[in-house]
């Protein structure tokens, strides 16, 4: 083994059954969000993947996965009773898993394809559509098929028409004998009391309307629209069913009268029109989106209601969205005409379009109600989470439309995908500054998942956090702790690069550095330009000051037009109490951004696309470095076996161009210098380490100045600083700096990654140590258990395993595999922090917390069941309120009710099976009556034979004392309760022809008495 000047093994006492692999957390989403589920009264949320996979997720520290579907995507949930989470995957598996066993409950396979689902969340029988137009139901409480079925309604309705599968079913939100359901062609209202079809609703446009379609050829034509969707107004009066060529109809639910035709922008679109029409007219040629998604809405009052529609739009439209129209108070049906209620549904308050990010479609949607789960769950919602079709979500506040603060209302894992990350890294904080940062912010709104309980778990007790820290499409940075199981630090803080640079395009993070000792962070954007803040107090700033900073920081380009370094001052939130802070934008017009380094001694590093370094210094916000990487310590001959690269910038001037991969600082001596110096060390895309020393100069200020270069076999992946005497990291930090003066020599070196090996070199070029790995590196870091012996050198390879590597000697100590997990898709997303911690990249949306020092801290607790223990989803004590039933009008109108006792003897028939939980109620019933029994023999007194206790209890023998007078008495008081019974036997059959009577009477009477009630009501 290598010895280096100091003479230390820095691995010594390192041998492989040190090393073990804990598995500490997940992050993020595997696969895309395809469904979603929510529920109010347990306060869960349930997404499912295109992948199989479904999440649950609570309150902070809540997340439980399941992987019930594998390999196939998750088309429809629901929740029901709160208790079960119902799953129907792209292979026509019904499986439904109870929320309080966390465990698959019942399986069912159905044998056509499931079209459409339909559930209530306080019963127990879930209705599925088939492809053959059948609706079948599934009893979720017993966990078995039941023998009810809805016959194809559009074939009774349409005999000659085509056979078409079911499209939606929906339930009456009063009466739950009652369903609408729609085929391609029709919609029937059908009534399972009656087995009654008593209202088809069919649409057609006739000839000269318009209809949805916007192209002209159509308008001559008379047409069927193919209905796409539908739902019932709250109230249960109306219907809207909406259709592929973009129309929305509204019905009257109890004549099947059509109230309204029309699309997000026009009305009365079933109606023809003569002389408006020009076949050349270009705006006209295209066609209207489907409409996916249709969700009546409405406040804590069933009758104020407003529409959510998703689709319908143009489909040459730049910008998709959906459309909130909000019609207010609906008036009274029973005084109110056709043509009133449809000018109602015509004539919205107010219409505006939710817009959703740029290259993606809405394809569902779920309201987020504050308390019921009744009315489909649009009863007084206060958000709502899209489903876009990439796989992300999207969410707004209800009905603002303004975005919702993700960072403060989701859990971890679903920012993620809010929108897709673009960007991330890993970032050491001192606790104590972390929890100030999390105590100094302003009170977050309420969160929207509050439910479950998290499992026990270790803390792991670490002065230094470590902090992840994404970026996202939209330009979103967000930080929070990755320290899995301690809740206190689940909150996240956010900032966004759209609001620094004043616009909502290309503002993609695609690099981001994080000084977390400084509280520093840069963000930089595919377009070249980074965004550089600083966490602290927001002092205000009269204009005066704010136009000096901006004058003497307007650093322009050698052009003398284009702002190389913006300042950003006058753009700070002025709400903003504390928080990071935008002080500058840089942009010197390089290219795309390669590389960025935030050191925690006040210096910026930059590598651009074009090959240029970029350094500022931060304590006076000066570019003290722009340079091309071309040429430098190019003098010798090995330079030639470099190959000559060019971009479109610089192809004329046949300019090699070198692009920086990794940067970093470190605190070190130089070779052949007697004291340390800041180091800043370059890694190249040909290969290359090359080393610049940062040197005071005149004023205050720093120079740059090139001091050599070293050669490796491939691009660079990874810099590592070491001190190779006292075997902890060199990087660069404030309290070392602060001893430079003082004459501190650091022994150090640079660990230089590439694909294939690795090579410890002393700055600027002196070859320690060098090995050659066996399969390619991915990513690669330091790690150590505690300082002086035990660091080493951690890589993550294209093999799927975690490789440690002794220091200097690089000997192999153990190999971790990580092939379960391996995609090597996402693999080079991976991560390694200096406590041994390794975030790998598991998915496109997810990755995986391990730690190398497994065995070292294995998770050990008091109970002995804790490993095994997880979050708790539900919550026995959350009851589900009643289901809204029809008023006492309706009732007295003729709508029939049907008691949920009488509803579940309509669909499971007389011989339903009992439920497991009857069975367990009954079987304690009788473990509690034959406890009771033994009681009582065994604290009688009296004689000791069972003989003479059965003739006590029987009468034969009349003991004296206080407990016979007692027995005397109870008796007595049976036989009286047994005469009482009789009599109230007599009396309830007396009562049942008197109600029979009475009932036989209100039939007849029940229409007079409602015309005359709304006569006096309405009409004085």
């Amino acid at each position: 083994m290598l010895k280096l000047k100091s003479g230390r093994d820095l691995s010594s006492g390192l041998t492989p059954h040190i090393f073990g692999l804990e598995d500490l957390a997940r992050f993020g989403i595997d696969g895309g969000v395809s469904v979603l589920a929510f529920d109010p009264v347990q306060s869960l949320l349930a997404a499912g993947t295109d992948t199989g996979r479904v999440y649950v997720f609570g309150q902070p520290g809540v997340e439980l996965k399941f992987d019930l579907c594998p390999g196939k995507a998750i088309i429809h949930m629901r929740i029901v009773r709160s208790q079960y989470l119902i799953i129907i995957d792209a292979n026509n598996a019904v499986t439904v898993l109870s929320l309080e066993a966390k465990e698959v409950f019942s399986v069912f396979q159905a044998d056509i394809p499931i079209t459409a689902v339909e559930s209530d969340p306080s019963l127990d029988w879930l209705f599925l559509g088939l492809d053959n137009g059948l609706t079948i139901v599934y009893d979720i409480d017993r966990g078995l098929k039941s023998p009810y079925r809805i016959g194809n309604l559009q074939m009774k309705a349409i005999p000659r028409g085509p056979v078409s599968p079911v499209m939606f079913i929906a339930m009456h939100p009063r009466s739950v004998q009652v369903l609408l359901i729609g085929y391609r062609n029709c919609a029937v209202v059908y009534s399972m009391a009656d087995d009654n079809m008593f209202l088809v609703l069919q649409y057609e446009v006739p000839a000269g309307a318009p209809g949805g379609d916007l192209h002209p050829v159509h308008f001559q034509q008379s047409r069927l629209p193919r209905l796409t969707t539908g739902a019932w107004h709250p109230n249960g009066h109306h219907i809207v069913t909406a259709y592929e060529d973009g129309s929305i109809v509204f019905w009257d639910a109890k004549e099947g009268k059509l109230l309204q035709a029309r699309t997000i922008d026009d009305t009365d679109v079933n109606e023809p029109r003569t002389g408006i029409f020009n076949t050349s007219d270009v705006s006209l040629q295209s066609v209207r989106e489907p409409i996916y998604r249709i969700a009546w809405c409405c406040t804590a009052n069933a009758e104020d209601t407003s529409l959510l529609v998703a689709g319908g739009e143009r489909a040459d439209m730049p910008l998709k969205g959906m459309t909130y129209m909000e019609f207010g108070p609906t008036p009274v049906v029973q005084i109110t005409s056709y043509q009133a209620m449809g000018e109602h549904y015509a004539q919205p308050r107010r219409q505006r379009i939710y817009p959703v990010p740029v290259g993606a479609d809405p394809v569902d949607f779920i309201m987020i109600p504050r308390s019921s789960p009744y009315y489909a769950g649009n009863m007084d919602p206060v958000a709502i989470v899209t489903v876009l079709s990439s796989g992300e979500l999207y969410s707004i506040e209800f009905p603002s439309g303004a975005a919702l603060p993700v960072a403060s209302m989701f859990p971890p894992s679903l920012c993620w995908i809010q929108p897709r990350m673009s960007a991330f890294t890993i970032a050491a904080v001192r606790r104590e500054q972390w929890v100030g940062m999390m105590y100094s912010r302003k009170k977050q709104p309420e969160l929207l998942l509050s439910g479950g309980a998290p499992a026990p778990s270790r803390l792991r007790k670490f002065d230094i956090r470590n902090i992840i820290v994404t970026g996202h499409s939209d330009g979103t940075v967000r930080l929070w702790d990755a320290s899995h199981g301690e809740i206190e630090d689940s909150q996240i803080l956010d900032v966004s690069i759209a609001d620094a640079l004043n616009r909502g395009d290309d503002v993609r993070v695609s690099h981001i550095s994080f000084a977390g000792q400084m509280g520093e962070l840069s963000v930089a954007c595919e377009t070249g330009e980074l965004v550089f803040y600083k966490y602290g107090l927001n002092k205000p700033a009269s204009a005066e000051e704010i136009q000096r900073r901006i004058s003497a920081l307007q650093i322009t380009d050698s052009d003398g037009r284009t702002p190389v370094i913006l300042n950003l001052a006058a753009r700070i939130d002025p709400k903003m109490k504390e928080g990071f802070l935008p002080v500058f934008a840089l942009n010197p017009m390089r290219g795309p951004i390669t590389a960025v380094k935030n050191s925690d001694i006040g210096f910026l590093a930059v590598g651009y696309q074009f090959g240029s370094l970029a350094l500022v210094e931060l304590r006076n916000m000066q570019l003290i470095y722009l340079e091309d990487m071309a040429g430098l310590g190019l003098i010798d001959s090995s330079a030639k076996r470099f190959p000559l690269r060019t971009t479109t910038a610089n192809a004329n001037q046949g300019v090699q161009l070198e692009i920086p991969t990794a940067i970093e600082f470190s605190l070190m001596v130089i070779e052949g210098d007697s004291y340390s110096s800041i180091v800043l060390s370059v890694g190249t895309n040909l290969g290359r380490l090359l080393t610049f020393r940062v040197v005071p100069a005149n004023r205050g200020q720093h120079a740059v100045k090139f001091v050599g270069a070293a050669h490796l076999k491939s691009k660079v992946l990874s810099l590592l600083p070491i001190d190779t005497e006292y075997g902890v990291s060199a990087v660069a930090t404030p309290n070392i700096l602060q001893k430079l003066p003082q004459a501190v020599v650091i022994s150090g070196a640079i660990v230089a990654v590439t694909e294939e090996e690795v090579r410890i070199i002393r700055p600027p070029k002196n070859k320690l140590n060098s090995k050659s790995f066996d399969d390619k590196v991915l990513v690669a870091g330091i790690s150590l258990l505690r300082p002086g012996d035990t660091l080493v050198l951690v890589c993550v390879t294209t093999a799927g395993y975690i490789r440690v590597y002794s220091l200097p000697g690089l000997k192999e100590l153990t190999s971790l595999s990580v092939q379960r997990y391996h995609d090597l898709r996402y693999a080079g997303r991976s991560i390694v922090s200096m406590n041994g911690d390794v975030l790998v990249g598991i998915g496109k949306n997810e990755s995986a917390l391990f730690n190398i020092w497994g065995k070292t801290f294995s998770n050990k607790t008091t109970n002995k069941n804790s490993e095994a223990a997880t979050d708790l989803l539900y919550d026995a004590l959350k009851r589900m309120p009643p289901r809204p039933a029809i008023s006492t009008i309706q009732w007295m109108s003729g709508t029939k009710y049907i008691s949920p006792a009488d509803y579940d003897l309509l669909i499971g028939g007389p011989h339903r099976p009992k439920s497991k939980r009857q069975m367990e109620e009954e079987r304690a019933r009788r473990e509690q009556r034959r406890l009771a029994a033994t009681s009582m023999v065994h604290s009688s007194p009296g004689p000791s034979s069972s003989r003479a206790a059965a003739s006590m209890y029987s009468g034969r023998q009349r003991p004296t004392t206080m407990y016979g007078q007692m027995t005397d008495e109870v008796n007595e008081r049976g036989e009286r309760l047994g005469f009482m019974s009789s009599q109230f036997s007599k009396l309830e059959d007396a009562s049942e022809e008197y109600m029979k009577s009475i009932s036989d009477f209100l039939d007849d009477q029940k229409r007079n008495a409602t015309t005359a009630y709304f006569k006096n009501k309405f009409l004085g």
